[in-house]
């Protein structure tokens, strides 16, 4: 009988490349500001939204918690500090996210990444775990997974123990029946590997592996790798 019954993902640069797609939202966004409210645009110089972010944090460290929160609070402010009203600077902001996010979830997958979701859904329980805000309905993959948790449901972003706890606990499982498989070495890797779970190193945007942390036992350089891995966790 097989022991291992739950694979989680972790989503951006795993499952897909993310800079560019943060880029062309972004770039969305802002192109929505300056022909919708083009008298907001000035307020959202890369400058001052930098500036803005980083006093937000230092006030909230917390807000790395829920970057919807932060990215729509920062606009908020920016505006805000430009001369605008706090209700119109808010409702502003708000629909300017919902163009950023809409675009933030128009995502290229990396090589294999769907079929390698489907062939590993039908036979074990597919998880997502993410620091990040995507959205797997808009994606359309949200029926390859069991469960989706994120720093913002969980309330706390990896590499925090807590949301390797709640995927745990989602499937029913002890963390040596689990594999997690993540591109950032501390928030995916160690982490996981400190919760007891096994894990696989999915270095598809060419990382160097911290010299600080212990070397990971799997790592892959393509998702279509992963099939024939699963079978080695399996006791």
């Amino acid at each position: 009988m097989s022991n291992l019954k739950l694979i989680t993902f972790d989503l951006d640069n795993t499952l897909w490349p993310v800079d560019e797609v943060i880029r062309q939202a972004e770039k969305a966004c802002s192109l929505w500001i300056a022909e919708n409210h083009p008298d907001a645009a000035a307020a959202l110089s890369a400058e001052r939204v930098r500036a803005v972010r980083t006093s937000l944090l230092k006030e909230k460290p917390e807000y790395l918690d829920n970057l919807t929160a932060l990215r729509q609070d920062a606009m908020s402010r920016a505006f805000v500090e430009h001369g605008f009203g706090k209700d119109e600077a808010r409702r502003i902001a708000l629909a300017a996210f919902q163009v950023f996010h809409e675009a933030r979830n128009r995502v290229s997958f990396f090589p294999g990444a769907l079929e390698v979701l489907e062939q590993l859904a039908d036979s074990y329980v597919l998880g997502a775990l993410t620091n990040g805000n995507a959205d797997l309905r808009m994606i359309g993959i949200h029926d390859l997974f069991a469960f989706h948790h994120s720093a913002e449901t969980i309330g706390k972003r990896k590499p925090a123990p807590d949301m390797f706890a709640a995927a745990l606990r989602s499937a029913g499982v002890s963390a040596s029946q689990a594999i997690h498989v993540g591109d950032h070495p501390l928030e995916d890797v160690h982490a996981a590997r400190e919760h007891g779970m096994h894990t696989v190193w999915a270095n598809l945007v060419d990382m160097d592996w911290p010299v600080e942390l212990a070397k990971p036992s799997h790592h892959i350089h393509n998702l279509r790798e992963i099939p024939d891995l699963v079978p080695l966790f399996d006791e």
